[in-house]
């Protein structure tokens, strides 16, 4: 079986699609140019400047995960940006151009049509709740972990066309696994996806073995270092923390509903929508393309679990909080994509024109008052609150942040 690469008319989506999805920072450049460093920033910034750069590489951050990868590359990117925090956003949003253009390579590798493609695509890269991950820097590790993720698939279709690069293939999991604790499950996921996939047949084993040993290696450390010196979980509020975040997202912020809250109704109006969008997307699919969707609700799932893991002790109303979006728009957006090409050309027409403004124009709201939280009062309470208190959630103090923002010229 072969995975071809996109003809003309998908690669015109493919690039429409992606480059629109920059559209928020355009418009709204004003907004992001006022975010500043906030919470988990500084608690990177006052760790590397504390410690050896190889030893901070590799400590748990937050007692939660180890991810050497982004840790260098967002210092790094720290220092090449002169400590600009607009230049950092930049790089979000180059980060996450680069993952809808290779999402959208790899949903016509698998023969997706134009507009099912272009529906996914736009969902995931226009999508106005995505703010939290597209507008503060630590989340880039979660936008790394997925591109390199991606990058391990498009490796692998080419691996099982007979083609090499092996050793590539188990580095871009290896370093999604050190991305993020979100990228641990990538390897699994991909060797599912060998399972399933009839273009595997005579190197499954092999194949799977590759993919899973990263992983395997990066649980392993988070187990030694983070997850055996943690605290005691409540497995029955982390499971119910799963579930909301699995049923609710990436729905309910996108069809809003007057006075909606984290309860019964809207789980049974999002989930029972969600699930039914799945299974159909599931029974239409060929079997070329239904294992793609399978390792997407299993993607979906696995990140379900493993917030319920370690957050369930923030409250149910935190599972749809607008930092746990991005994976959930990019599994679901497929499914999604799959249905609304299935009508007529002008049938289709009618739902994106609807679908877009639903999914961009909240941003007109949203980005001031993001900017105004995580940018404009955080400098004014900077400059203004004395050295012993503390001036953001961080654990770091003012007087030590304005130490920070000299040994790396923030702004």
């Amino acid at each position: 079986m072969r995975f071809p690469r996109p003809d003309t008319s998908h690669s015109i989506v493919i690039w429409t699609a992606g480059l629109a999805s920059l559209l928020p920072l355009v418009v709204f450049s004003h907004s992001f140019q006022q975010l500043y460093f906030f919470h988990d920033d500084w608690e990177l910034l006052d760790g590397a400047a504390r410690s050896n750069l190889w030893e901070w590489l590799f400590q748990p951050f937050l007692g939660e995960s180890i991810i050497p990868v982004f840790k260098l590359l967002w210092l790094g990117a720290v220092r090449l940006f002169g400590g600009g925090y607009f230049a950092m956003i930049c790089l979000l949003w180059a980060t996450h151009l680069a993952n809808c253009l290779l999402f959208g390579w790899l949903l016509a590798r698998f023969r997706v049509s134009p507009a099912g493609i272009g529906f996914a695509v736009l969902t995931f890269g226009l999508a106005w709740s995505n703010i939290e991950t597209l507008g503060w820097s630590m989340q880039w590790c979660l936008l790394l972990a997925l591109l390199f993720f991606l990058v391990a698939w498009h490796w692998l279709l080419r691996i099982m066309e007979g083609g090499r690069g092996v050793a590539g293939y188990v580095l871009c999991l290896l370093a999604s696994a050190l991305s993020s604790s979100r990228g641990i499950v990538c390897g699994l996921l991909l060797a599912l996806f060998v399972l399933l996939s009839p273009a595997a047949r005579k190197r499954k084993t092999f194949l799977c073995a590759v993919s899973i040993a990263p992983p395997v290696l990066a649980a392993l450390a988070m187990y030694l270092f983070v997850v055996r010196h943690g605290s005691g979980r409540d497995l029955t509020a982390a499971l119910s923390y799963g579930a909301h975040y699995f049923l609710l997202n990436p729905l309910y912020h996108l069809l809003s509903i007057p006075k909606k809250t984290v309860g019964t109704l809207a789980l049974l109006l999002y989930g029972i929508l969600k699930i039914a969008v799945i299974v159909w997307a599931l029974w239409k699919a060929d079997t070329r393309l239904r294992p793609l969707l399978l390792v997407l609700v299993a993607f979906d799932l696995a990140n379900a679990a493993a917030l319920g893991f370690a957050r369930f002790h923030t409250g149910l109303d935190t599972t749809v909080s607008s930092r746990y979006q991005y994976l959930s728009l990019f599994c679901f957006g497929p499914m999604a994509g799959l249905l609304v090409a299935r009508p007529k050309r002008l049938a289709r027409a009618a739902v994106f024109l609807v679908w877009i403004p639903l999914l961009v124009y909240p941003w007109k709201r949203h980005a001031p008052r993001w900017a105004g939280w995580r940018g404009v009062q955080i400098r004014e309470r900077l400059a203004e609150v004395p050295d012993s208190s503390h001036f953001d959630p961080s654990s770091v103090t003012a007087g030590r942040a304005r130490e920070l923002v000299t040994l790396y010229h923030l702004h």
